[in-house]
């Protein structure tokens, strides 16, 4: 029994794992539950992260794109020392956001690594086939699996709800 997660957790992470007969198939279903789980809870973290930050995030993209305006204005009147000074906060109001924008990217990762932890506790050296091929993996690469198929669904549905209700069709597009 492992000593992390508690008792508790523990139960409700393996729960999946034993709903199918087949101890096979019991693992992948429950690497599967596991990773949406993970997916669901770091979609929940990003979208805390970005509601206590939007409005950073919204002041650095409206400075960046102010700036970069007034440098282009600059460029066109021939005033080449303003074009490089304002490039320069452009670049920097850039460079605030995208960073911004990575931490809070990456804040909805986190789940995932407590759920590779928790595998390693359940399932290190134990051999994972794949059914059907005749092959086998290990703990680490069937959850990546998993989890990048479920984050690719997610993606895919998320545009295509969004262009459904009439809106961008590609996520993370800047408005000017």
């Amino acid at each position: 029994m492992p000593t992390w997660p508690p008792g508790w957790l523990d139960a409700i992470l393996i729960g999946p794992y034993r709903w199918p007969a087949d101890p096979v198939w019991g693992w992948w279903l429950g690497t599967l539950v596991l990773a949406l789980w993970s997916l669901v809870l770091g979609e929940l973290t990003l979208a805390v992260a970005y509601r206590v930050n939007r409005h950073l995030v919204e002041r650095n993209n409206r400075e960046m794109i102010q700036r970069q305006r007034q440098s282009l204005q600059a460029l066109r009147l021939g005033d080449q020392r303003a074009y490089k000074g304002l490039n320069k906060l452009a670049n920097e109001a850039f460079g605030k956001g995208f960073f911004l924008q990575i931490a809070m990217g990456a804040s909805s990762l986190w789940p995932a690594f407590f759920a590779l932890a928790w595998l390693q506790e359940r399932f290190q050296g134990v051999p994972i086939p794949l059914p059907a091929l005749g092959l086998g993996t290990n703990f680490v690469a069937g959850f990546i699996g998993c989890y990048l198929l479920l984050r690719v669904m997610y993606w895919r549905i998320k545009v295509a709800l969004r262009r459904r209700r009439g809106g961008r069709g590609r996520p993370g597009r800047l408005r000017a």
